[in-house]
């Protein structure tokens, strides 16, 4: 059986296509935007040193989507292999790859894996081969997390801790490439998006109400 042309259609049928496909459309989720939600250095921008471990500890669990070191890269290095330690057992090993940089300093850039994994609260220690990872003086190395989901309150992450054992080396200040104020967010009711539920009722509504227009009006 042959298909009709699209001018011999019938044109309410026509018409019905038209908002089931912006329906289906509107209905389609979006993912979020991954946000900053810990900073083991809280947001320091002053001048590094370099050491190849990190210490912190987290208060709350976090389900994060990318895990980030900052990290003074050597001339065609790509990537890095990094030891995650929760309380002193592995918890995680991974390379992490060369990502955006700092437009002044071009050897300072991210170290970024996507581990997409919920880290629990408790302390961190993470290792690399090399001291190349930025310190804050007296603090420790530039870790960052980032999620995904909205977090019920982000609040300092910092425990005191002392200075890494490493050989530091002062080094110029870098301009980390994506380094967010961490502020509390407030939970939503749900985890819906409630614009999107309002416009897709609106949506089924109006498709009804013509299909009961179209039928009423053949009788």
């Amino acid at each position: 059986m042959l298909a009709l042309p699209a001018k011999h259609m019938p044109r309410g049928f026509l018409l019905f296509l038209f908002l089931f496909a912006i329906l289906i459309f509107a209905s389609s989720p979006t993912k979020a935007a991954d946000t900053l939600v810990f900073d083991s250095t809280d947001n320091y921008l002053g001048a590094c040193q370099l050491t190849d471990k990190s210490e912190w500890t987290l208060t709350n669990d976090i389900n994060v989507t990318t895990f980030q070191v900052w990290y003074n890269w050597n001339q065609g290095e790509v990537s890095i292999p990094v030891k995650l330690y929760k309380d002193g057992v592995i918890f995680a090993e991974f390379n992490a790859g060369r990502n955006g940089c700092d437009p002044y300093q071009r050897q300072w850039c991210n170290a970024d894996f996507a581990i997409n994994k919920v880290l629990p609260k408790g302390k961190y220690t993470t290792q690399i081969p090399n001291a190349r990872q930025c310190l804050k003086p007296n603090g420790t190395g530039a870790i960052r997390l980032y999620s995904s989901e909205t977090i019920a309150q982000v609040e300092s992450l910092v425990a005191p801790i002392a200075t890494p054992s490493s050989t530091v080396i002062a080094t110029p200040s870098p301009t980390p490439v994506t380094n967010q104020p961490i502020t509390p967010i407030p939970t939503p009711a749900c985890s819906c998006n409630q614009q999107l539920i309002v416009a897709t009722a609106a949506i089924t509504s109006s498709v009804i109400s013509i299909l009961v227009c179209l039928i009423l009006r053949k009788k």
